[in-house]
Parts: structure tokens; sequence; C-alpha cells
């Protein structure tokens, strides 16, 4: 059994609380892959987690997306030295992970390391509320919380499927969703007139909540009494609004649709880089929002690397 670096949470609390820690890691069993991780993804419901949102015990360990090198598989659909993405797991943000071979894809030469450990989460979350909505062409889609990961995404996806987006973010975002093809709305007094400025006064068929404001839970909640659809990622925004909420769903097949996706230039992930070691700054960051596209970890030094 080899070590390796990992991050952990001995106790919930601010991102202060992670620590990076010398952990043993199981050699991987039949169906299972160990992978060397290059980057790993960052989720807002790490931070949740990590604050004791969601119950639970401590120790906790954080990081549900990665791209990375096989270095030991037993698995014939995976080889030593094949490059990989893979998500739904616990415990990416390491030097080292075993997985089930089914959460692994191979990673295209023409997807960067950086984007593939950050694509399959948001990308297969996105695409999970685009098939429970299955709205049909034409229809309104309001996003709030739209910069993000999720929601960037979410935007190229659901035009892509003939979706009109409207996407509330700060305005320092604006220009980000005008590029993904949403109509982006400012946050703050007054949200409502924008929203129905930015439709033309045309009714909005389905509200997402990605933020977890009490302001996008009203929003979302008078889209529901007007007869559209109104749905959240946020277990907040659930109890406080009576939304229904939204898991996501994870699978070889949409993991295959996204990497297609990436593969051909239609789904885009902007991406901001943040060494490993720096876990605690990128938790503050997700601590603070606003973000915009998606933060990942790299693992430059990572010793199981420099021997491929």
């Amino acid at each position: 059994m080899t070590s390796a670096r990992i991050a952990v949470a001995r106790s919930f609390g601010p991102p202060e609380v992670i620590k990076i820690e010398e952990h043993p890691v199981p050699d991987p069993a039949p169906g299972q892959v160990q992978v060397a991780v290059r980057f790993s993804g960052t989720n807002p419901v790490d931070a949740r987690i990590r604050a004791g949102r969601f119950g639970g015990r401590p120790p906790l360990v954080f990081g549900r997306e990665f791209s990375g090198t096989v270095i030991r598989s037993r698995d014939p659909r995976f080889a030593v030295g094949d490059a990989v993405m893979g998500a739904g797991v616990q415990g990416a943000s390491a030097d080292l992970i075993v997985v089930d071979a089914e959460r692994l894809v191979h990673k295209p030469e023409s997807l960067d390391w950086a984007t593939a450990g950050g694509l399959l989460s948001v990308g297969q979350t996105a695409l999970t509320v685009l098939d429970d909505l299955n709205l049909p062409v034409g229809s309104i889609l309001l996003i709030h919380g739209a910069s993000g990961g999720v929601g960037t995404a979410l935007i190229q996806l659901a035009v892509d499927r003939g979706l009109t987006v409207i996407g509330t973010a700060s305005p320092a975002n604006h220009d980000h969703l005008r590029r993904l093809g949403a109509r982006p709305v400012a946050y703050g007094p007054g949200l409502a007139e924008r929203i129905e400025e930015a439709t033309g006064g045309a009714p909005v068929d389905a509200s997402v909540d990605l933020a977890g404001t009490t302001e996008a839970g009203d929003i979302a909640a008078a889209v529901a009494r007007a007869g559209g659809i109104a749905v959240t990622l946020v277990p907040e925004t659930m109890s406080s609004h009576g939304l229904r909420l939204i898991s996501s769903r994870q699978s070889p097949e949409r993991a295959a649709a996204l990497v297609a996706a990436a593969d051909a230039g239609a789904l885009v992930l902007p991406v901001e880089v943040l060494p490993f070691t720096e876990i605690v700054e990128a938790h503050r960051r997700m601590d603070a929002g606003h973000s915009r596209g998606k933060l990942v970890l790299e693992n430059a030094d990572n010793p199981y690397l420099t021997s491929l």
C-alpha cells in the first residue's frame, strides 16, 4: 500500500480547517483504477460540506472530479499511462485516487488537463437539470447564479437545445454570460423588473436556483406561482422556499456526451488554476461567491507523475 497527500478537514468550520495530510492509499481492486491526479475540480457543495450544512461527520475529504494519468489498473478498459478524467468520487483533491472504472473516461488530446479536471461534475449536473426540466425549444430558462461552473455549462447546453437563457450574475460577469449566449441581469433591488425587461414581457418557463440566496428563492417561487417550473440545487432554498431539489445524476453516457461536446468545441469551460496546496484559498473564494467558470487545483508537484 502506498501513501499520498490528500486534503482533509477534521472538524466543520471555515476554510482554514482544511489541512493537507499524508495518508495510505489502497491498492485497486478488480474493476478499479489508481490515478495520479493532475487537476481536481472545486465545487460549492464541497464548501457546504466543510461548513457542516449537509450533516455527516468529520473527517472530511474534498474533490469530486479530476483529470490524471493511470498508474495502476485492474480493468481492461484502462492501461498504465492512459490520460483519464473522472467524477462522482470523494477525495480527488489528492495526489492519488482509486476509483471504479465506470467513473472514468479517456481524455481526448484536444482537451487540456485543467479543463478536463473540472468538467465532468458541473457538466453532468447541468445535463441532469436540462433532462429533468425537458423544456421545448423556444422556452425561457432563468438561471440564478449563472456565472459559476454549473451555470457556465448549463447556459451553453441550454442554448444548444434551443432555449432562451436569462442569467443573473454580478455586473463584472455579464460579458462572460453574453459570450455564452445568455442575457445577463444584475442582482439586487428591482430584479423582477429587470428579468421582465430581459424577456420582453414573456413569462419565464423555468427557474433554476444555483445561488442559494433569498432573492433567488423569492424569484423562483414567483415563477412557480405563475405556472412555471422552479427547481434548485441548494438544499437551503428547497427548505426555505419549497422548491424542488435536483441532485446531480452521473453516468458513463452523460460523461461521454460532455467529453464529445468539449472535444468538438461546443462546450467551453473557462478555468482558473490554483496550486493544490492552496485549497484553503480556493474555499475562501467559493465562500465569497461571484465566481466565473471553474476553479481547479493543480498537482504540479505530484511525485507520482514525475516517474511516468
